[in-house]
């Protein structure tokens, strides 16, 4: 069994789309209700969707909810946090890989108010 989906509700359909498609390479598979519900998917065949918070969800996520992506290296995060800043986005500085097993990781916030984490898959041992 493989986790292939995720659902994010959010008040910013189409911003939060494009932010995918744009530094995330996924493509539009589906749109609905004018932009109220959108289906994402990538080459890795995850399938991500999009919708409009209901009246009774509420304002935000929890303080530590994020969607998090692995590239290969530390040179790789450093390109992707550069290009996030160049287009104007706020991301946080690296964090350097540590005694956790973590890999360098930074964090920045999608629109939609929706937290992204990059970074390289954290080195875990066989404990």
């Amino acid at each position: 069994m493989k986790l292939k989906h995720l659902n994010l509700a959010t008040s910013d359909v189409g911003a939060l789309a494009a932010f995918f498609q744009r530094f995330f390479a996924f493509k539009c598979l589906l749109e609905r209700g004018a932009g109220a519900f959108m289906i994402l998917g990538n080459d890795d065949d995850f399938v991500l969707t999009l919708m409009n918070r209901m009246k009774s969800d509420p304002d935000v996520y929890p303080e530590t909810f994020h969607v998090g992506f692995y590239i290969d290296d530390r040179t790789a995060v450093q390109a992707k946090r550069d290009e996030l800043l160049a287009a104007g986005l706020s991301p946080q500085e690296i964090q350097e890989a540590g005694r956790s097993g973590r890999g360098a990781h930074f964090y920045c916030t999608a629109p939609g108010d929706i937290l992204i984490e990059i970074g390289t898959p954290p080195k875990l041992n066989d404990a």
